[in-house]
């Protein structure tokens, strides 16, 4: 954490002043104040485990899943990485796998519903004919053998010769395909008024849908354990604004909290150094009284540490970065932002609110006073 002088320096610095030079910004009239900015997640692997029957068609072996006797008891060892994809994981309950004969078929066939077993189901002995569809077959008979008194008119556009009719006898007045007769013999049964039944072929019997035309079953008690990561994002600025990040890179010196286990803050933990800022394994040993910026992270995350149901791991990797935010009587309408970081912190200016308030204020007697001298031209 950078000390009140530090920050009063690097403002100069910033300020294109020497850092000796306390004239330029000194420490009277100025006002620190240090504010936290954390980020990061919480991911929690969440367990769910359901039990039911499960059923398999056929015969199935079961050797190759776990056993249990009670579910709730069955250990099962916390994932290596709480982020780890969604995961199932089935077991049998001992003593529950029961295979059966399937009592409602024959060796995995049953009747077929169609025919009711009988192989062949009803045709039509006749269809229409394919040149006259039934109609105008005849144009002195249309069919019945007996000549009209006036022969119907030849159909429109009708280009096919035209033969004798085997029923009237009349010439040039028959369809050349059913010469008179209308319809033709079905081309499926030969006009024998059955043909074999589409759905089983003519056998009879069709396959059981139910044992998948083995004749067996399985069924068994089925426990299932469903395992998939839970994200809680954090990003909290500590009473400066969200876009703060944004006056932040990756060069600065974050400090970074990275701990899998139940206990997110045990009472040790130890400082590995990484990069530009550290990484504090919460695993390891250091107290964290000694480090007030981690005693902070400590406390804002406690709210988010509660366990959920099902809660059977869980990783904290979160990073943190303590800023200082600076005013000076002798600048009201500047607020400067040191960003800790090697090998100098960095200074961020931005707008003062008493600023941005002046500025709003302009803007809208500008606008006050545009809309005045509109009215008054018009």
């Amino acid at each position: 954490m950078l000390s009140d002088d530090d920050i009063l320096a690097a403002v100069r610095r910033g300020l294109g002043a020497p850092g000796a030079d306390d004239a330029a910004f000194p420490a009277a009239g100025a006002h620190i104040t240090r504010h936290l900015l954390l980020a990061g997640e919480i991911v929690r692997c969440v367990e769910t485990r359901t039990e039911g029957t499960a059923f398999h068609a056929g015969t199935r072996d079961l050797s190759d899943l776990p056993e249990y006797d009670d579910l709730d008891r069955y250990p099962v060892p916390p994932p290596a990485d709480p982020g780890a994809a969604r995961s199932t994981l089935r077991l049998v309950r001992r003593g529950s796998v029961a295979a059966h004969a399937c009592s409602t078929c024959t060796n995995g066939r049953k009747p077929c519903a169609r025919c009711r077993g009988a192989g062949d189901v009803a045709c039509r002995t006749h269809v229409p004919c394919a040149g006259c569809e039934g109609r105008l077959c005849c144009l002195a008979c249309e069919g019945t053998g007996k000549r009209a008194r006036e022969a119907a008119d030849r159909p429109q556009g009708e280009t096919a010769s035209r033969v004798r009719c085997r029923k009237c006898g009349a010439d040039d007045a028959a369809c050349g395909k059913c010469r008179g007769a209308g319809r033709k013999k079905c081309g499926v049964c030969g006009g024998t008024a059955s043909r074999p039944c589409p759905d089983c072929a003519g056998g009879g019997t069709v396959s059981h849908d139910f044992c998948a035309g083995t004749g067996r079953y399985v069924e068994w008690t089925e426990g299932v354990v469903v395992r998939e990561p839970v994200v809680d994002t954090v990003e909290e600025s500590s009473d400066l604004p969200a876009r703060a990040f944004a006056w932040t890179n990756e060069a600065d010196a974050w400090n970074r909290v990275d701990h899998v286990g139940e206990d997110a803050f045990p009472p040790d933990g130890t400082d590995t150094g990484s990069g530009p800022g550290t990484r504090t394994d919460l695993t390891e040993a250091t107290d964290l009284t000694q480090d007030t910026d981690l005693a902070e992270v400590a406390a804002r995350l406690k709210p988010r540490l509660g366990f959920r149901d099902g809660e059977v791991a869980r990783r904290v990797r979160v990073r943190y970065l303590s800023l200082a935010r600076v005013t000076h009587d002798d600048h009201p309408d500047r607020v400067y932002v040191v960003i800790p970081g090697r090998p100098a912190p960095r200074v961020v200016t931005v707008r003062s609110p008493r600023r941005a308030w002046r500025l709003a204020a302009l803007a809208l007697l500008v606008l006050v006073a545009v809309v005045a001298v509109s009215r008054l031209l018009t």
